[in-house]
């Protein structure tokens, strides 16, 4: 009797898993998770990344970002645009555009942008992913570049700790 017990716990185990499971998860060689929460998590789609403008010293680089929200079971695409300028070592980001789809397939909202590009904080998710593409397409000197001129900068007013041991984000875009 005691045999059956271990077997509905494996099993319990299983379908918790496969629960929580969606396509994001399931092809690793297509999008990296860049952010996960209680209720969702952001992927950058690696298909989507893309060199806008390599003019030295200025770059911009395109990618997606696919936020997958469990709770309300809504997937959205938010096309992002970072602006890199290589003397001045800052970093813009800029959203021109974002939808999101139901479960059922139909789009729950559509927002096309014309705002400006605002500049990134270097504790924020943007900026670590933004370090991340520009490692991967122009190389980790160059990226790291950007990375030290942050760390050197004057500490703002901010009550948010930077950790000066902080690297490089890691992700391959192979």
């Amino acid at each position: 009797m005691k045999k059956p017990l271990p077997l509905v716990m494996l099993f319990m185990i299983i379908l918790s898993n496969l629960c929580f499971a969606n396509q994001y998860d399931d092809n690793p060689g297509e999008y990296i998770k860049i952010n996960s929460g209680i209720t969702s998590t952001i992927y950058l789609d690696k298909a989507s990344i893309k060199s806008v403008k390599y003019a030295p010293p200025y770059y911009t680089i395109q990618c997606d970002n696919i936020g997958f929200d469990q709770a309300d079971n809504i997937t959205a695409k938010t096309t992002v645009i970072y602006y890199y300028d290589f003397d001045t070592k800052s970093i813009q980001l800029q959203i021109p555009k974002s939808i999101a789809y139901a479960e059922d397939g139909s789009i729950s909202y559509k927002a096309l942008r014309d705002a400006p590009p605002v500049d990134i904080e270097p504790t924020s998710l943007s900026f670590k992913e933004a370090i991340m593409l520009f490692k991967q397409l122009y190389g980790e000197k160059y990226a790291h570049t950007f990375l030290n001129a942050y760390k050197t900068k004057p500490e703002s007013k901010s009550n948010v700790t930077n950790n000066a041991n902080d690297d490089i984000p890691s992700g391959e875009m192979v």
